[in-house]
């Protein structure tokens, strides 16, 4: 399955937040070429999510917020499948919404 946008932000934020934080960490560690890791990193840095320590990155106060909701987004997501896995599981019985 491939990764959205905000799933590969997610995963560059988390490793920062992990103290995985030179560039061939983060390429390594969330799988992306060189070219998209730096594509990914600078649009962070321009956003200010991220910033630039001497070649290691650290989350901004405003990096460490949308970190956080996309953490919850993730939750939310999956508990919305557990929610449907369980809903699919059960047998629908049409006799109870149309019985005389």
């Amino acid at each position: 399955m491939r990764r959205t946008r905000d799933d590969i932000i997610s995963d560059i934020l988390e490793a920062i937040d992990s103290k995985i934080n030179r560039i061939s960490s983060i390429m390594k560690n969330v799988n992306l070429s060189a070219s998209l890791a730096k594509k990914y990193i600078s649009m962070l840095a321009e956003e200010g999510l991220i910033q630039d320590d001497n070649g290691e990155y650290k989350l901004t106060e405003k990096g460490r917020k949308i970190l956080e909701q996309l953490r919850n987004m993730r939750k939310m997501e999956l508990e919305l499948a557990n929610i449907i896995y369980e809903v699919r599981k059960e047998p629908v019985v049409f006799h109870q919404f149309y019985s005389k």
